[in-house]
This record gives C-alpha cells, sequence and structure tokens, in this order.
C-alpha cells in the first residue's frame, strides 16, 4: 500500500493502481497556492502543494465571496494553513478553509523579484506529479521566496537565485544535468581533456561516450566553476557569473536540462528572460 494524497491505494497483481473505499477524510496542512482558476460565478478551482500531501487540486466554494474563509490567502508567496477534505472518487478536494501563516514581504517590491517568484511558483507545479511526495520542493519554494525577500535587488544576486532553483527543481524532477562526470560512464569531468555538455539535458558526456553525429557544446573552466557554484550556492560567487558568455553557456545547459524534463517552455519565462536581456 502507498499514500496518495490522503486516500490509500493498493497496487493490483496486474500492476494497475486500486483506490481504497474509504470515508471522508479532512486533514490540515501548510499549503502554497500553485494556481488559481475561476470556476462559476464565484468559485476557484485551486491547485495547492501541500507539504504533507503534496500537489492537489481543490474547489474553494464562493472563495471568490467569502472574506471569512479564505481572507484573500488564495494567492502566490503565502504560506497558509489549510483546512482540506478529501472525498473518496472524487478529482477535486475541497478547501474548507485557508489561514495565511506568513508572506514574504520585500518579494513584492520589486518587478524584477515578482517575475522570478511566478516563474518559480510555475516551474515547481510543472515538475511535480499530482501526489508526488513534495516536503523537499515545498522546502524549496519556501527558501526560494526567502531569498528573494531578503536578496540585493540587483541582477547578479538574482540570477544566482533563479539558478540554483533551476538545478534544484530539476533535482527534485529527477533531471538535473551531471556535472561532475559523464552522465553516461561516470569518468570525472576533471580529467576529461575537454567539458563537453550534450544538448539532450543530461549533462557531460566525455570523449568517448560521444555518439555519432551527436550534438554538443564545450564548457569553458569558468562555467564549470559557475555551475559548481550554483548547485550549492555557499559563500561569494565566483566573478565569473556575471560574464556574458559564461551567463549564456549556464542557461544554455539549464535550458537543454528543462526541455527535456518540461517539453514546453512556461509562460512565466519570458517575463524572467526580459528581465536579463533588458541589461546587457
Amino acid at each position: 500500500m502507498r499514500i496518495i494524497g490522503a486516500v490509500p491505494v493498493w497496487r493490483a497483481a496486474n500492476g494497475s493502481s486500486i483506490v481504497a473505499a474509504m470515508s471522508i477524510r479532512s486533514i490540515q496542512t501548510d499549503a502554497f497556492v500553485l494556481r488559481t482558476v475561476d470556476y462559476g460565478d464565484s468559485h476557484l478551482i485551486v491547485t495547492l502543494l501541500g507539504r504533507d500531501v503534496g500537489k492537489f487540486s481543490a474547489i474553494a466554494r464562493s472563495a471568490r465571496k467569502s472574506r471569512k474563509r479564505f481572507a484573500g490567502g488564495l494567492l502566490p508567496l503565502r504560506v497558509l494553513r489549510a483546512s482540506v477534505t478529501f472525498k473518496p472518487q472524487r478529482d477535486l478536494a475541497e478547501l474548507n478553509d485557508a489561514v495565511v501563516q506568513r508572506d514574504y514581504p520585500g518579494v513584492d517590491l520589486s518587478y524584477d523579484k515578482i517575475a522570478i517568484a511566478s516563474y518559480c511558483t510555475e516551474l515547481v507545479r510543472a515538475v511535480l506529479r499530482e501526489n508526488d511526495e513534495a516536503s523537499e520542493a515545498f522546502d524549496l519554494l519556501d527558501q526560494a521566496y526567502q531569498r528573494l525577500a531578503s536578496a540585493e535587488d540587483t541582477l547578479p544576486v538574482l540570477r544566482v537565485i533563479l539558478h540554483h532553483f533551476e538545478l534544484a527543481a530539476l533535482g527534485v524532477a529527477g533531471g538535473a544535468p551531471s556535472l561532475w562526470r559523464c552522465h553516461r560512464c561516470g569518468e570525472e569531468s576533471d580529467a576529461m581533456d575537454k567539458v563537453r555538455c550534450g544538448r539532450d539535458g543530461h549533462g557531460v558526456v566525455c570523449a568517448n561516450c560521444v555518439r555519432p553525429g551527436e550534438r554538443y557544446g564545450v564548457l569553458s573552466s569558468a562555467t564549470m566553476e559557475a555551475l559548481r557554484f550554483l548547485e550549492v550556492p555557499d559563500g561569494r560567487p565566483p566573478d565569473a557569473i556575471a560574464d556574458d558568455g559564461v551567463a549564456g553557456q549556464i542557461r544554455r545547459v539549464l535550458d537543454a536540462s528543462l526541455d527535456d524534463v518540461l517539453g514546453t517552455t512556461l509562460k512565466s519565462r519570458a517575463l524572467v528572460d526580459a528581465i536579463f536581456e533588458e541589461a546587457r
């Protein structure tokens, strides 16, 4: 047996899932709003990331009229304490009420920070499937919002926050590029004559493992130093992160992995790209 959201699931002999017949169950969980969609005259369909139950969708009845039960809380950039009812055989849970536990003052004072926070939110929604284990993704989003709230509002600082989040989100999805060794044979990249990075999004590939006709780019030592820092951004960032050539290589490495995992470009990505393009 495993748990999907709040619903026990057994695996049948043929591999199919069998959702257990069960009584209605109500829970409380810390949650982020990932998306809202108007439904009917006054309701909302809310996609939430619950730290305890993963990503799920719920109907918030009369949410566009009720100030008491939701109190303006069904917005991104807030940690909610959500009361949710799951019902068997229903695709949508019921969001009964939601109380704001904390927010991230400072993010909403900067257009650039808002754009990056929106992109981070959409990226988490895209990489997680419903009912995936989500505590790591929840904490990752929480940390990103906190860093944006307290960060200096400069492009080099915001670039570090953005790219670290992208690498970490790819890691949650199991699609982070291999940076320390060949993703096929495991040869350490520091031992390679050139650090080749495949365009398939899987990361570094050694000379012996490059396949005929396979496309790749050669990463500079400065780019490798910057990418490794972005995996675990501790201390002062390498100066090379501000270099346009290095920034371009980093962007191409991450885009290849994002394309491999997502298969599409997120709507909020255009706003983020515009921030850094305007600075050139």
